[in-house]
């Protein structure tokens, strides 16, 4: 029996998460990227809280497992998106002194992500996003996945959350 950490495969099967002979090796890889945003690092944090990216990711949809808000605090655990692509996601940490939030996103068909959210100020009503994506994909559209993680469309995803992020900025002004 192949042992995966301490959990068997038949375990993990029996827990529905995918069964033993869908189950290959995965393959990991890790992407940062960084952006400025015209707002403190104050304002820019929470914009990366279950609640605060309603504003600004399209379609962005958390429902709260615990507790029962998504509450930009650690070990609140929500739900985010639709049939395959649904994942968990746990806040491993929520510092608002420090301007780091940090996500575990488990998709129990495709994927696993440990997500690092830096904020830094970088002048009056500036600051400078850090994003650190390490994503371990499995099971048979593994190489699609991580093609969605290559530099290049890591680099774009940048710009777009740049913009989006920006474009509510203004917005509320």
């Amino acid at each position: 029996m192949l042992l995966l950490g301490n959990l068997s495969l038949s375990f993990i099967a029996g827990l529905g998460l995918m069964s033993a002979h869908e189950w290959q090796a995965g393959h990991q890889i890790s992407r940062t990227g960084s952006f400025d945003l015209p707002c403190s690092a104050g304002t820019a944090l929470p914009l990366f809280s279950p609640e605060g990216e309603k504003h600004w990711v399209p379609g962005w949809d958390p429902h709260p497992v615990f507790p029962t808000t998504a509450a930009f605090a650690r070990d609140t655990v929500f739900r985010e998106g639709k049939s395959d692509e649904q994942a968990l996601w746990t806040i491993v940490d929520a510092d608002l002194h420090a301007h780091r939030a940090e996500y575990v996103r488990v998709a129990p068909a495709s994927h696993t992500a440990h997500i690092i959210v830096k904020v830094e100020s970088a002048g009056r009503e500036k600051s400078r996003v850090t994003v650190n994506y390490t994503v371990t994909a499995f099971g048979k559209n593994s190489e699609k996945l991580l093609g969605g993680f290559s530099e290049e469309a890591y680099a774009e995803k940048m710009k777009n959350w740049q913009r989006w992020i920006t474009a509510f900025l203004n917005s509320q002004k």
